[in-house]
């Protein structure tokens, strides 16, 4: 009997470490879709990842975005604390369409300024510097985020 209960345990901690590594291969395949390009994702959502973002990065591949996920609507300034790069920023309202562009925001801009959009936002992303210049990002385009975002 211990036989078999030991086999149980092992054949439950290979299914469970396939499940994980099976979820985690998902997890990192969250991607935005913006003006027929995809990014590959990062979702902040707690207040540590909101405050901290790509602070102390060293870059930010071009096929790789950060979205920030904030729980509410709200004029939400993005600041460039501990950048090693700049990015460009694109605000999304709750419908999850750009209401709002920044083109490469510099390191050197912290911290006289906060980059915050004009009117209410539930999403920004940041992306490679570059990134709206050579896509053609305009305010209006739908972002393609995944439902549980």
């Amino acid at each position: 009997m211990y036989r078999w209960v030991k086999r149980g345990v092992i054949a439950l901690a290979i299914v469970a470490g396939i499940g994980f590594l099976l979820w985690q291969m998902n997890n990192d395949q969250q991607v935005v879709r913006l003006h027929g390009h995809s990014y590959h994702i990062s979702v902040m959502r707690t207040q540590d990842e909101l405050a901290r973002g790509l602070s102390g990065s060293d870059n930010l591949p071009t096929d790789r975005a950060m979205v920030f996920a904030f729980p509410r609507d709200n004029k939400w300034a993005i600041w460039m604390k501990d950048m090693k790069y700049p990015i460009d920023i694109v605000w999304l309202d709750a419908n999850k369409n750009v209401v709002h562009l920044v083109k490469s925001a510099q390191p050197s801009s912290y911290p006289e300024t906060d980059f915050k959009p004009d009117v209410n936002a539930r999403y920004v992303i940041e992306l490679p510097s570059g990134t709206i210049e050579r896509t053609g990002i305009i305010i209006g385009d739908p972002a393609g985020l995944p439902s549980d975002i």
